[in-house]
């Protein structure tokens, strides 16, 4: 087969109908963010990998980014209130040993659930509330926004999946 006849053999493939949910699911976080007036990362990046090929691998996917949600939430926020109460100086290399060791009982924790699988995403939303968190705002709020941002995009890929 000639390179003229292969290049003619060759069709424009259109994005599948998994992408198009994907890309609706982060359009819906972004309006959903410009009305709560908060930023869409969050979430935008929640309902991507919260996407699956059907709603039942989307159910398995969300229920084990909830999980891991919740629990690196918890421990995000324990984190901040304890560095703030023992005074404990922001990025230097006490500060990155101490939210490094939070890792173990994140990641024990997810296992205790019996959801492991959860363990990433727990370390994901734990450190970013940690890292991120500049004591611009109260420990409670700042970790209550990022869950309910996570919480929002597994939502919204969740009820994506189900319509169409």
């Amino acid at each position: 087969m000639g390179e003229s006849t292969a290049k003619k053999n060759k069709k424009i493939k259109f994005p599948g109908m998994r992408v198009v949910k994907t890309v609706l699911a982060v359009y819906i976080c972004f309006l959903l963010s410009f009305i709560r007036k908060t930023s869409p990362f969050y979430s935008a990046i929640a309902s991507i990998l919260c996407m699956q090929n059907n709603h039942e691998n989307s159910f398995k996917t969300g229920k084990s980014r909830m999980i891991g949600t919740l629990i690196g939430g918890m421990y995000g926020f324990i984190a901040i209130v304890g560095i703030n109460y023992f005074n404990i100086e922001l990025f230097n290399y006490l500060h990155y040993l101490i939210l490094s060791l939070f890792l173990i009982p994140i990641i024990y924790t997810n296992v205790l659930c019996k959801s492991a699988s959860s363990s990433y995403i727990s370390c994901v939303v734990f450190l970013s509330i940690t890292v991120s968190h500049g004591g611009d705002t109260s420990p409670l709020l700042f970790a209550l926004n990022r869950v309910i941002d996570t919480l929002i995009g597994i939502i919204v890929s969740l009820f994506i999946n189900k319509i169409i």
